[in-house]
């Protein structure tokens, strides 16, 4: 794979940015673009979920319902939406998640 080492200036530009980066070479010809990871619209989004109220979970607690879904599914032989949720209300009961509070956006 090719690639090019860019000056500290020009990684700062490209690191720090929220909008996509049109490349061009020494004659303005545009060879592409560089869309960020996170765009002003992403961080927003991240900030409005962070200030609403709720019921938050770790990656971690995430992960073990979901695989103790899993096993339940199999162990049962599947089951419906309603058994689901109570399974899952079960599972809050001795693992509940954190409860956020609803913070005020500056």
């Amino acid at each position: 794979m090719n690639q090019i080492v860019l000056t500290d200036e020009q990684a700062k530009a490209v690191a720090s940015s929220l909008k996509p980066i049109q490349v061009r070479d020494s004659k303005g010809v545009l060879l592409g673009t560089f869309t960020p990871i996170w765009t002003e619209e992403d961080i927003a989004e991240a900030k409005r979920r962070l200030a609403s109220p709720g019921v938050c979970f770790t990656s971690e607690q995430v992960q073990s319902r979901l695989e103790a879904l899993q096993q339940e599914w199999e162990r049962t032989g599947g089951f419906d939406e309603a058994y689901m949720q109570e399974f899952l209300k079960r599972l809050d009961e001795v693992d509940p998640g954190h409860v956020r509070p609803a913070r005020p956006t500056k």
